[in-house]
């Protein structure tokens, strides 16, 4: 910001008189340096004049003088006219040259002015002392001599100094008459613009825009005129902004209020919509329950063929029609923010065995190939969601064989190096129909597909893509997709790596050792699997000759004799398919692989073969039927609160699959609460929506009960409906130890029970309604479709393995456990319970992953009055637990019985050095 004038007239009026006294004195400068320049030469050719006319008169004179060569007589002469003041030196000169007479200084200057040279330049005129002027003498028109006068120019200074005085008495006149002129301009003009000046500043410092400039006349009253009109602008301004000050408040408070109610409007439209999409679940739920297990329940009984093809479609239709609502309550759950992801360490070859597994048979029936190709630098484990992973890659999976008609789907995991660090790339590739480009960028929208007709085709909701985009994204990844039409897609995924551990060993072929391969007429993505493992361990594919074999059983079965090379022969048998063991049988193969490829199965085949040991001959074992496969509950008694009859009558046929025939039925949560109050369960059932007193409130009475009379805690599991909203969370206020989803199926039914039903105490006669009593069993203890599970991973051998070292590592885990009870320390109590309910969940120890689970809630509840409970009699199910699995690796009876009691001295052992 400038700084204002001091003094504006001062200033002014300064300036102004400083510039008509310099102009003044530049023309005076100027017209006295012209006066006397103009003075010299006007001097010069008077005194060239004055002093050839005394020349001449000197001449005639001296005429007859000069030619009588007389020098008395030129010297008279000259005495007689030559007497000037002004004259120095004058002579008489002879037509030689001889001086006739002279008189005056009689020495001659060298630097006279000679005036007959014509025009002298004013400045040498000034410069010089002297003048000289010749004339010749003449007789009879003859030359005979000439005269010779010298003058000096003291008269000059004189003149000039007359010209000065002269100029400078007429600059002071005009400089007189300047400042004259420049006080009457400061008076019209210079104050005016002045006060102007002065008006600006105090209106710029002072932001006083009512102050006005004084009207003039002429330019500068214009330039008034135009500063008051602008001031006038300003106040107007300013003025409609002090009167839109004056609305804006109220204005803002309306709209204030008008987003408050807006924003109440869309928080209730929420609310609506939560609550519509929970009872819709609810109301849909409700009655496939019943359509699905009844589906399911009469597909696994003994009818007809075409009739169980009639069952089993229904139940198939039921399970797409309940995964597309799963769909939209994960979309849901994730719109509202609440969707959730893990940081556990995973297995991403357990993730991609589990996934292919699961497709398995609808590969299968499809006429597709499936397979997972593992790269050998994938961590063997890494912190992440195992079961969001599986999620992301099942839909991935899912979307590509919903669209491939013909040829495979590979599943691909690698690790790729961006500028954030190591990531863990998975990828979907099909040969399906692809996707047009233009629809690309839009394929991970919600309800999206590449073309309407697709919903029509090929049936989904388009919300598994959008789904999976927003797994990844909460993980910190990102998704894409890459497509030809008419050629194939690869969905792929960028997962950022964090807790890694290395990476499975390198296996390399003994150098000794064939390295040929052949394959046989495989699918693509097996392969390409089979291709990338064998090279990376050191063998290479060939199309004849000598080598390995790797071919489809059922070219073996078509042939029924041995491939040729000398090799060894591995069988690939589809998941389900019996003939593994007729091949072995046979000595058609000497090992077999289930299809789709497990790393856990493959891995150990392929050890073999660049070790050169012994295959594992053993072929994974028939699926047997759903009702053999189901474990049995004998003598357990459950309590089920439903209010619809179907629910119940689905629930209690459910029930009797697994030998529970001891089930009293209620309608409402009051029944509910009563019959838990006069009759003792091993388990309650309880459904959510009830009328009288629902689900969630009776549960709460029956623990408040417990707690009151001291009773032993029954297991209350919500068998209900609502999976979103507020009842999706209510069963753990109410202080319920789990929740079954409706619809379920009979193996979800069989892991609840596994879970939750253990060794009853002696009931009282009265409470005893059957006269079979109980028995406690394995099958309470451990979960037999867990164990099949392992089993069916690798085979026997590595089955007892994994028992035996839960065997050896459970006691320590339990250790750690009862010290950090001990110590009172809540997260170490969390921590430990949580390692052994994992490692107990791995290898379906379903009673001890149950207890250690309710353990853990209550440490992170924070609840330290209710572990010693919580944890009470874990030690003695540890010990029952070991005992079953000894029985499940074939030891003696007494054997086990012997270990069951150095189990018991060993932990007391841990517990004394601990």
């Amino acid at each position: 910001m400038r700084a204002p004038l001091s003094n504006p007239i001062r200033s002014l009026s300064g300036r102004l008189a400083l510039a008509v006294a310099s102009a003044v004195a530049i023309a005076l400068l100027l017209l006295t340096g012209l006066s006397t320049w103009r003075e010299v030469e006007r001097y010069a050719a008077a005194k060239r004049d004055l002093l050839r006319m005394t020349a001449q008169i000197l001449a005639a004179s001296a005429a007859q003088a000069t030619a009588q060569g007389d020098e008395a007589a030129a010297q008279s002469t000259l005495r007689a006219i030559a007497h000037g003041e002004a004259l120095v030196y004058a002579s008489v000169e002879r037509a030689d040259g001889d001086i006739l007479a002279e008189q005056g200084i009689g020495l001659r200057l060298s630097n006279d002015i000679d005036l007959d040279q014509g025009a002298v330049s004013p400045l040498d005129l000034m410069t010089t002392r002297t003048l000289r002027v010749s004339v010749p003498i003449l007789e009879n028109a003859r030359p005979i001599g000439r005269v010779v006068l010298v003058s000096d120019n003291r008269d000059l200074a004189e003149r000039v100094a007359e010209v000065g005085l002269t100029a400078g008495f007429a600059g002071l006149l005009a400089l007189a008459l300047g400042l004259a002129v420049s006080m009457g301009l400061q008076r019209s003009v210079t104050r005016p613009l002045a006060a102007l000046a002065r008006t600006m500043d105090g209106v710029r410092l002072g932001h006083d825009y009512s102050r006005r400039a004084e009207a003039g006349s002429g330019e500068v009253g214009a330039l008034a005129e135009s500063f008051n009109d602008l001031l006038r602008a300003v106040n107007e301004r300013d003025r409609a902004i002090a009167r839109y000050n004056a609305g804006l408040e109220e204005e803002i408070r309306l709209r204030t209020h008008d987003l408050i109610e807006a924003k109440q409007s869309a928080d209730e439209a929420n609310a609506a919509k939560s609550v519509f999409l929970a009872t819709m679940s609810h109301e849909i739920r409700t009655p496939m329950n019943g359509m699905l297990v009844m589906a399911e329940l009469l597909a696994s009984a003994d009818l007809p063929p075409r009739q169980q093809r009639y069952a089993k479609v229904i139940a198939r239709s039921g399970q797409s029609l309940l995964a597309i609502i799963n769909d939209i309550l994960d979309f849901a759950k994730v719109e509202a923010g609440r969707l959730e992801v893990e940081r556990i360490p995973l297995s991403p070859r357990d993730v991609a065995d589990t996934v292919v597994t699961l497709f398995a048979e609808r590969a299968r029936s499809a006429g597709l190939d499936l397979a997972a190709q593992i790269d050998g630098d994938v961590p063997r484990s890494l912190l992440g969601d195992p079961v969001r992973l599986g999620q992301v890659l099942g839909n991935f999976v899912s979307n590509a064989l919903k669209f491939t008609a013909t040829g495979h789907v590979l599943v691909r995991m690698e690790m790729e190096h961006e500028s954030s660090g190591r990531v863990l790339r998975i990828a979907v590739s099909d040969t399906g129909i692809g996707i047009p480009q233009d629809r690309l960028s839009g394929i991970f929208t919600a309800f999206t597909q590449a073309d309407q007709s697709i919903a029509r085709r090929f049936g989904g909701t388009g919300l598994g893509l959008s789904i999976a985009e927003r797994l990844i994204a909460a993980m910190g990844g990102r998704v894409g997709v890459e497509s030809r039409l008419g050629e194939g897609s690869t969905f792929w995924a960028r997962i950022p790596v964090a807790g890694a551990e290395g990476a499975e060993p390198v296996l390399r072929r003994a150098p000794a050792l064939p390295a040929a391969v052949r394959l046989g007429a495989l699918g693509g993505a097996t392969r390409a699997a089979l291709t990338a493992d064998l090279q990376a361990a050191g063998f290479h594919s060939v199309e004849s000759g000598e080598g390995h074999w790797i071919v489809e059983a059922a070219e073996l079965l078509a042939s029924r004799r041995r491939p040729e090379g000398g090799g060894r022969v591995i069988a690939l048998v589809p998941i389900g398919d019996t003939s593994g063991p007729e091949l072995l049988r046979a000595g058609l193969a000497d090992a077999v692989l289930r299809r789709p490829l497990a790393q856990a199965e493959w891995r150990p085949l392929l050890a073999a073969l660049a070790e050169g040991t012994a295959l594992a001959v053993e072929a994974p074992a028939a699926e047997e039927s759903a009702a053999a496969a189901l474990p049995s509950f004998a003598g357990a008694r459950v309590l089920l609160a439903d209010d619809s009859a179907v629910n119940r009558e689905v629930a209690a046929e459910a029930l009797g699959r697994f030998g529970v025939h001891d089930v009293v039925c209620v309608e409402d949560g009051a029944a509910a609460v009563e019959a838990a109050a006069a009759h003792r369960f091993d388990l309650v059932l309880m459904d959510g929506s009830m009328p009288v007193l629902d689900g969630f409130s009776a549960a709460i009475a029956i623990r408040a009960r417990e707690a009151r009379d001291g009773a032993i805690r029954v297991p209350i599991v919500a068998l209900t409906a609502h999976v979103v909203g507020d009842g999706a969370e209510s069963w753990q206020a109410a202080g319920m130890d789990g929740m079954l989803a409706k619809p379920f199926t009979l193996a979800q039914l069989g892991g609840l029970l596994a879970q939750h039903l253990r060794a009853a105490p002696l009931r009282d006669p009265a409470d005893i309604v059957t006269s079979e009593a109980p028995r406690i069993s394995d099958d309470v203890l451990l979960d037999e479709p867990t164990i099949a599970n392992l089993e069916e991973l690798g085979d026997r051998d590595f089955l007892a393995r994994i028992l035996r070292l839960y065997i050896a590592q459970a006691p320590q885990a339990l250790l750690e456990l009862e010290t950090a009870l001990a110590r009172g320390d809540a997260p170490a109590v969390s921590r430990a319970a949580h390692g052994l309910k994992s490692m107990s969940a791995n290898i379906g120890a379903a009673q001890v992953k149950d207890h250690a689970g309710t353990i853990e809630r209550t440490a992170r509840d924070g609840d330290l009055t209710r572990l010693a409970e919580a944890a009470s009699g874990l030690d003695g199910l540890l010990t029952r637990t070991v005992s079953a699995l000894h029985l499940r690796l074939d030891v003696p009876t007494g054997s086990a019985e012997g270990e069951q009691s150095e189990m018991a001295h060993a932990i007391g052992g841990q517990r004394e050095a601990g």
